[in-house]
């Protein structure tokens, strides 16, 4: 099947925003001819990588895939305006030239987050009439309002004309994929019909994320590591202030591997704690170095805040703990910790709570290390058996074959 795969995310880009190639390889790895149309790569800095100059159109073959690349605005600071225009300039380069490519295919994928990428999916059914199947990420206009990318007082009206493209965009789509039970709930509620809705776990790049023989750390330190965004919405300052009330186990460091808006903010809590000796910020490592990055470290965190919408947020920094065979402590709610807990590799706390987190990691830092081993080979089976890309890509095929039959 001919597949055109949209989104403003891809390789080599990391963290969350490598979701989307470990996507696309799945399906051509089962014999489907993929084209990828996605933007110029600055996820997460916002910088522009090296190497790529941004111009109309960018053709690439990147580890078998045929990348298209199309313009957009760099930025992913805090600036709502900078990051409204980073999300619109691909909108409009992706329902133009974008969707002009892909509609010499049976079927789109379009990749939704940020969710004004769903025109590029409008445009396909309604004015090219080729069929797609919207895969969404976070929901929107939650996930604008709950981030604090918009100003309070013009919170209501914003929801209003989100809500309304959103629906849009959910009744053109032949098949609406989610990525938690929680999302697909709250869909349902908000009147998008049942029978349209698939739950499919998002899955890793299964080349970069696998078990490896773990880092022999030593007993002089224990490594408890984040790796991922460092961004206001993940909550790190509850992290840290965890490690500032282990004063009596002054060898339990907290790791930090990535970067993001929050990471001056957290290194001047962490001075002010006085454990800036005992938070180290590790700066970005290449995808393909994380699972052997994340065996360095005894423990890994999933961290969110506590607001509505991430009780049917699905981190995918999950999925690669679970696929990598390493134990976690999540503290995060809803769906995030459900999943942690189904998988025997998680410990668990309240979201926000430094008390519980505090806890749990010292409960961990005094487990002896073939138990911590143990957690996290139960997540590993866990994985192949619920949220491998086996498991999903099957689903995700049957949803492309009956977008796919629209069209005939």
């Amino acid at each position: 099947m001919k597949i055109a795969f949209i989104s403003q995310w891809f390789d080599p880009e990391t963290g969350s925003a490598a979701i989307p190639g470990a996507i696309a390889r799945a399906l051509q790895d089962q014999g489907h001819d993929m084209t990828v149309v996605t933007g110029y790569p600055n996820y997460p800095t916002g910088e522009l990588y090296g190497g790529y100059r941004m111009k109309l159109l960018q053709r690439e073959d990147l580890r078998g895939l045929r990348v298209l690349r199309v313009p957009l605005y760099p930025s992913h600071d805090s600036s709502a305006v900078h990051r409204a225009l980073n999300f619109l300039s691909f909108m409009f380069s992706a329902s133009s030239l974008g969707a002009l490519i892909a509609r010499r295919s049976e079927v789109a994928l379009v990749y939704s987050t940020p969710a004004t990428i769903g025109l590029a999916g409008w445009v396909l059914r309604r004015l090219l009439r080729t069929p797609f199947v919207l895969f969404i990420q976070d929901l929107w206009p939650d996930t604008v309002t709950a981030t604090g990318m918009v100003p309070a007082r013009i919170t209501r009206p914003v929801e209003h004309v989100l809500g309304a493209f959103c629906q849009r965009i959910y009744a053109a789509a032949s098949v609406i994929l989610v990525i938690s039970p929680g999302m697909k709930e709250l869909l349902v509620e908000r009147g998008v019909p049942e029978t349209k809705i698939r739950v499919v776990y998002n899955w890793i790049d299964e080349d970069m994320f696998r078990p490896v023989e773990p880092v022999e750390v030593g007993s002089d330190t224990f490594d408890v590591m984040y790796a991922g965004n460092l961004g206001d919405v993940q909550g790190l300052e509850t992290a840290v202030r965890a490690i500032a009330r282990l004063d009596d186990l002054p060898h339990v460091r907290l790791r930090l591997v990535g970067d993001g808006v929050a990471r001056g903010k957290l290194a001047d809590l962490a001075a002010q704690l006085g454990v800036a000796e005992r938070v180290v910020f590790e700066g970005t490592r290449p995808v393909e170095e994380m699972s052997t990055t994340m065996a360095s470290a005894h423990i890994q965190l999933v961290c969110l805040k506590d607001i509505p919408l991430f009780r049917v947020t699905m981190p995918s920094k999950i999925q690669g703990i679970l696929a990598s065979g390493q134990p976690m402590i999540v503290c995060a709610p809803g769906d995030a910790a459900a999943l942690a807990e189904r998988s025997g590799a998680g410990v668990t706390t309240k979201a926000g709570d430094v008390g519980a987190l505090a806890a749990a990691i010292r409960h961990c830092s005094l487990m002896p290390s073939e138990k911590l081993r143990a957690m996290g080979r139960r997540g590993h089976l866990f994985y192949e058996r619920e949220l491998s890309a086996k498991v999903g890509v099957m689903a995700m095929e049957q949803a492309l074959e009956e977008a796919a039959r629209w069209r005939a």
